[in-house]
């Protein structure tokens, strides 16, 4: 039995995809290597290394990039007979015309191509939803999908009656990587937005965040005489979830996500998630309050309309909100991903 190796980016951070991906690591039983490097360069020496050096027969990859599926695919040219296995969470929407359409383009290409070669070619493809399933299956009708949405950590998980009656200060929470695709200046708008039109109304925003980032934040907040935003950057888990509790709605207007995390953790504390309704969303659609793509109009609107109806909203989304996140643990997605990666492997050996 050779071993698996794990390849990834040393300077994704622990969240989201990577994390996951970190996770199943820990999880999979027998020999394994973990690779995470910044360079490419790099990466391909130590992959060549291990491939040809160290027995590996299974390549598990941390993102659907083509630049990163090109090196598994190139390693093929060295051993026909590894199998590859690798997540597909999302596609990034078409690029709109802005300051930064060239490397939404190039970011958009990237991800497209390396959707392509990993239906035709990967093992197996693991993804959060079944947009991406039928997505993939219309690439490749045979290519083996694994749909699997890891949620909310059981150990911060709290009884519904304890939920439904915290006392909560936050009116609406941004909590995710502090990036443009993420909508954190969607978010940023939306905060001045409110804050015109009601006084006493307060944000939160937690997340990964870098310096140059915050110190874009801080430059809206004083441009737009705002103060009324708690600024949370590399949370702890514990606080992470201090921040749920407090919230009364969550707010991610992402550009391009599978199936966030985010939406079982804060439904699993009573949050009201708002979003833009993207396709990878078909299976959830009816636990958030949907807005259009990048109409920061629509989304204004409907921040007002759940700000002066709380309670109405509450009754609506809360409890069967709760109810689906305790059906989504983190910890049995992660072991139904390792199982199934796990039993597909050995099939592909025998035969």
């Amino acid at each position: 039995m050779g071993k698996t190796l794990f390849l990834g980016h040393a300077d994704t951070g622990m969240r989201g995809g990577p994390a996951i991906f970190t996770s199943i690591y820990k999880a999979w039983s027998g020999d394994k290597y973990m690779i995470f490097e910044k360079s490419y360069t790099t990466m391909i020496k130590r992959l060549l290394t291990y491939v040809l050096k160290n027995k590996v027969d299974k390549i598990i990859m941390e993102n659907e990039y083509f630049s990163d599926v090109l090196i598994a695919l190139l390693i093929k040219i060295f051993n026909r007979k590894i199998m590859i296995y690798g997540p597909a969470y999302h596609i990034p929407p078409k690029p709109a015309l802005h300051k930064e359409f060239i490397k939404q383009f190039l970011h958009y290409a990237d991800y497209k191509l390396g959707i392509w070669f990993m239906a035709v070619s990967y093992n197996a493809i693991y993804t959060e939803n079944s947009y991406m399933k039928h997505y993939l299956e219309s690439i490749n009708s045979k290519a083996n999908i694994i749909v699997e949405s890891p949620g909310i950590d059981n150990k911060y998980l709290k009884p519904l009656s304890y939920i439904l009656n915290l006392n909560k200060d936050i009116d609406f929470l941004f909590l995710t990587s502090f990036t443009y695709n993420k909508g954190m200046y969607d978010f940023l708008n939306l905060v001045a937005g409110l804050s015109n039109k009601y006084n006493n109304i307060k944000f939160a925003m937690g997340g990964f965040a870098t310096e140059q980032t915050l110190s874009e934040i801080r430059s809206f907040m004083k441009s737009n005489n705002i103060e009324n935003i708690e600024i949370h950057p590399d949370l702890t888990e514990q606080e992470k979830y201090n921040l749920y509790s407090r919230a009364k709605v969550y707010i991610l207007p992402s550009m391009e996500d599978g199936i966030p995390i985010t939406f079982y953790e804060a439904w699993g504390y009573g949050n009201i998630v708002v979003s833009y309704l993207l396709d990878t969303y078909i299976d959830v659609k009816d636990l958030i309050v949907p807005v259009e793509l990048r109409n920061q109009k629509q989304l204004l609107d409907s921040c007002i309309e759940i700000y002066e109806n709380y309670d109405k909203f509450k009754r609506i989304y809360a409890e069967k909100c709760y109810d689906y996140s305790l059906k989504h643990s983190y910890e049995a997605g992660i072991n139904n991903i390792v199982n199934r990666l796990s039993r597909n492997s050995r099939i592909e050996t025998v035969s």
